[in-house]
């Protein structure tokens, strides 16, 4: 089951956004590893992969996150705006664990370079019953691929 939702969500990244812009980097924070974004090709709504290792004592472990994120402008060039989002989380350790995300932050972009500051909550429910509030992160990540800037 958890390698069909991470083979499915991976197959609509790349089918739906052959030349869309991409960028991948290095997350620091709660959950603290690597980040690959695709940014759509048309509209404002795009996708998120965090593969990284927790640090809070109840989660601990290596997680996987699949993240949906509304982008709102706050500039008219698009390079500075709010993230919105939601999707799951799966976090291997001693057990499986699978919850919710959400995440809510800011996205600046500089030249092909792209800063996140963010809050990722989440609500772990199959396997155990927990609320993680402790996950906020930076994240620094180079664009690749498509356009050079995301067309918002």
């Amino acid at each position: 089951m958890k390698f069909k939702l991470l083979l499915l969500f991976i197959t609509l990244m790349v089918t739906g956004s052959i030349s869309a812009q991409w960028s991948v980097g290095a997350r620091f924070g709660g959950a603290s590893g690597l980040s690959l974004k695709n940014y759509s090709k048309t509209g404002s709504v795009h996708f998120e992969a965090i593969t990284a290792f927790n640090f809070d004592e109840n989660l601990d472990g290596f997680s996987v996150t699949l993240l949906g994120e509304k982008f709102g402008a706050f500039s008219e060039d698009g390079k500075l705006g709010a993230i919105l989002g939601a999707g799951e989380t799966m976090v291997f350790g001693d057990e499986f664990l699978l919850g919710l995300s959400g995440i809510l932050g800011f996205d600046w972009r500089i030249g092909r370079i792209g800063l996140q500051v963010d809050w990722m909550p989440t609500w772990i429910f199959v396997n155990e019953s927990y609320f993680s509030p402790v996950n906020g992160a930076l994240t620094a990540r180079w664009m690749f691929g498509g356009r050079a800037r995301p067309q918002y």
